[in-house]
């Protein structure tokens, strides 16, 4: 069994479901939709990062004996290894070959905004930031893809053994920096963030007044990147094990429970943003989830924004508007879905 709700996806015609938290006895864990609970669940020390399938709390956890030492240590020196000074140098670099990219996309047919800009930038910066062979890099992406696979649909045996395959081939090329900026870093930069930028970019696209807006008010664009985040954020789901008794706005969760986080349904409730499913990029809004928050968010958030906004920047800065040349197919699953190609046609000039 795997969570299903039709409605926390970008392409659903539906108005997004947002429900106080409910045991579901298929899944065997407690679902949260509503902000307020998600981020009272990212915020809680005694609920920790889990997979997608409910399993026994291991007893040294349940007697709070766990040592939280390791994980602290890598995340500071992954913080450390993106400190603002690197952020602004691989961000520099990256706007310049992203512009140099962008002045190669043509007016006068069908551009895929997947294929010939998202993907090949993504992967630029992936071997920036792992210090990977750049002659290995595609070859290595090819490999990653079932990890990829996997991490959009948590729920599928198939997709986890050959994940695991993929990344016992993928460790021999990373062997310096943090873990998470080696082969995890290299899967998340060179698939993961061209599917949010597809995303993004599908929101943008769908909403042609925020495109010449961004266009005409460059200065919008890191004001921009949440509300992408927040409207059109990949996660779909997150998942959660209690370490210990918990407590999430007076719902009481049990050593040992499982949680599933719906963070797309959480960054469109209406009790914390006002017009929720309308896209805006000129609003302040701010506290989305994509990327977590506390103690357990996104340790790469920081490297993710610059991306969005070296990439998508030069996008729009040349061109005022796109226009959809064909019909969108999906990829994905129950944790992220995406666009597998944008295929657009692009304008210069005045909308």
């Amino acid at each position: 069994m795997k969570p299903a709700p039709s409605d926390d996806h970008l392409e659903s015609e539906l108005s997004i479901e947002i429900a106080a938290p409910y045991y579901d006895e298929d899944l065997h864990a407690w679902v949260l939709s509503r902000y307020a609970d998600v981020l009272a669940a990212f915020r809680e020390p005694g609920l920790v990062p889990a997979g997608a399938k409910a399993k026994k709390v291991p007893a040294a956890a349940e007697n709070d004996s766990r040592d939280d030492g390791p994980r602290l240590k890598m995340r500071a020196e992954t913080l450390d290894a993106l400190s603002p000074q690197q952020l602004r140098e691989w961000s520099a670099e990256l706007t310049s070959i992203a512009h140099d990219q962008v002045r190669t996309l043509p007016t006068d047919r069908a551009v895929d905004l997947v294929a010939e800009l998202a993907q090949p930038l993504c992967l630029r910066l992936a071997v920036m930031v792992t210090g990977v062979d750049p002659d290995d890099a595609e070859e290595l992406r090819r490999i990653a893809q079932p990890v990829s696979d996997a991490a959009a649909e948590p729920y599928d045996p198939l997709m986890s053994a050959q994940a695991a395959k993929a990344n016992l081939l993928l460790r021999g090329y990373f062997r310096v920096g943090p873990e998470p900026l080696r082969d995890s870093g290299f899967v998340a930069l060179s698939h993961t963030v061209p599917c949010l930028l597809a995303n993004s970019w599908f929101a943008l696209l769908e909403h042609p007044e925020s495109w010449h807006r961004l266009h005409r008010e460059p200065d919008l664009m890191t004001q921009a990147v949440e509300e992408m985040l927040r409207y059109a954020g990949l996660t779909r789901t997150l998942f959660r094990s209690a370490t210990e008794d918990v407590d999430i706005n007076g719902l009481r969760i049990r050593t040992g429970d499982h949680l599933v986080l719906r963070i797309l349904a959480a960054n469109h409730d209406p009790e914390r943003f006002p017009e929720p499913q309308q896209f805006d990029v000129t609003c302040p809004h701010s506290g989305q989830l994509s990327l977590g928050t506390g103690a357990h968010a996104c340790v790469g958030a920081s490297l993710i924004r610059m991306a969005m906004i070296a990439i998508t920047g030069p996008l729009v800065e040349r061109f005022s508007v796109a226009h959809f040349t064909g019909a969108v197919e999906w990829k994905g699953g129950s944790s992220f879905r995406s666009p597998a190609s944008l295929p657009v046609l692009l304008q210069e000039g005045s909308a």
